[in-house]
């Protein structure tokens, strides 16, 4: 089911909000990100079809930390199990998404040369796109664990928990917290904090406390996941 040791896993998840409070402050602070904001709104609109009838400002709070040019990375959480078994977790947070950026940077070429694969769920999609495009964004070059355009689809160092739930059925429904109640295990999405409101709370508290713990949690989740399917599979 899963070709890689479980102790050569890499348990990750960001947290992103948008690059600014709001499409108000991103027009003053950013005029010309804003106007192409605008001009992407039709995209938008197709991609999440929600949005429809919303707004430029409410399709902007509601999903700029979803795209990564409008977008940035304040918390991020990684997991590993030692060789005695037990789970260490690192958390890096900053309101400075630079400082982020390159502690990831310097721990993801720590592992890779220790042939670890990054792991988590839909990391293929969101996670380590996200990664890549915001290190190249911000003048950093991403470490060799980060696929680029060279990379070849059997080349590239990443297990999916939502490509692993799937079974080859491309088609079928795979949040993290769908699997974590079919699993028997707590969701780690009943807390204060949620993905889809991550954003409000940073923008609106200030507070990064709260969200790199919903981060940790997230990892927490996706190891004792692994767990199950190592001891079933």
């Amino acid at each position: 089911m899963i070709n890689v040791p479980k102790s050569k896993l890499l348990f990750f998840d960001l947290e992103t909000v948008g690059i600014e409070r709001d499409f108000k402050t991103l027009k003053q602070n950013r005029p010309e990100l804003a106007r192409l904001f605008e001009s992407y709104q039709s995209w938008f609109i197709k991609r999440y079809p929600e949005e429809l009838g919303k707004t430029i400002d409410e399709i902007f709070y509601n999903k700029s930390a979803l795209i990564p040019e409008f977008a940035k990375i304040i918390v991020a959480s990684f997991a590993f199990y030692a060789p005695d078994g037990e789970l260490h977790t690192q958390t890096f947070s900053s309101d400075s998404e630079v400082e982020v950026l390159n502690e990831v940077k310097i721990l993801l070429n720590k592992v890779g040369k220790h042939d670890f694969h990054l792991c988590g769920h839909n990391i293929k999609s969101f996670d380590i796109p996200m990664l890549g495009k915001r290190m190249l964004i911000n003048g950093i070059k991403p470490p060799s664990l980060i696929p680029s355009y060279e990379t070849k689809p059997w080349e590239i160092k990443a297990v999916d928990t939502k490509d692993v739930w799937q079974f080859g059925n491309n088609y079928s429904v795979a949040s993290l917290d769908l699997m974590c109640v079919s699993m028997g295990i707590k969701s780690p999405k009943t807390g204060e904090v949620s993905g889809n409101i991550v954003h409000q709370s940073y923008w609106e508290t200030e507070l990064l406390d709260p969200i790199a713990a919903y981060c940790e949690e997230d990892v927490d989740v996706l190891a004792k996941l692994i767990d199950k399917f190592y001891n079933l599979v």
